[in-house]
């Protein structure tokens, strides 16, 4: 499973819940090339609901690609707006929800704008449980997870030890507090190894194996 995340150079990926845009052109295109690389790409609610991105794979005259990855949400409420931008895309949308707290309202609304929607346990937080998401996607034949963010989503991917590879795009600048740091405290920080740095334009790629000690 691969991490791919634009962040500053203070370790935030952005601004308190406002729209922050860190990437370059290049570094655009480096995100779009690691879509193409997976099976499927996910992210948190939280940013569906600040950033409305569409999670596809775009060609170079900004066109939907004839291939797109399953697009992933976990919403552990279903809480994902119904006017995203995602639901404007072709392609499947996916969406996870935690047993116990999503309404079937919510579920129903996502439905009607084309969603899948799969209910799985609540991990010891009231959050989607990673493990059966893992479970129902490998079942659908994903082989190549990317996840994109946020830090909620980050953290507990790391927590759990399941990052591989770990892509962050280093944006020359600092967002300083209340920037939106890349991952939360981590009980054993796991470090890079294999690393390679590649110029994106104005900012920088730092691509490693993912080593947990």
């Amino acid at each position: 499973m691969t991490v791919h995340v634009a962040a500053s150079l203070d370790g935030r990926i952005a601004i308190d819940r406002a729209p922050t845009s860190l990437s370059t052109p290049e570094g655009r295109r480096s995100a779009h090339s690691a879509r193409a690389e997976h099976d499927a790409v996910l992210v948190g609610s939280d940013t569906v609901r600040i950033d409305d991105p569409r999670l596809t794979l775009r060609t170079a005259d900004d066109a939907p690609a004839p291939t797109q990855p399953l697009r992933v949400v976990l919403a552990s409420a279903l809480e994902v707006p119904a006017r995203a931008r995602l639901f404007d895309e072709r392609g499947p949308v996916l969406v996870f929800g935690a047993e116990g707290r999503a309404s079937s309202g919510a579920e129903q609304a996502l439905r009607a704008r084309g969603a899948e929607v799969a209910l799985v346990p609540a991990d010891e937080s009231g959050m989607v449980a990673l493990a059966p998401v893992l479970d129902r996607l490998a079942a659908r034949g994903v082989r190549r997870l990317l996840v994109e963010g946020g830090s909620r989503v980050l953290t507990s991917f790391f927590r759990a030890r399941l990052v591989d590879v770990l892509e962050v795009e280093l944006a020359m600048s600092l967002l300083g507090a209340p920037g939106v740091p890349l991952v939360g405290a981590l009980e054993r920080p796991p470090r890079l190894t294999d690393v390679e740095v590649v110029r994106l334009g104005a900012n920088v790629l730092v691509r490693g194996r993912v080593v947990n000690e």
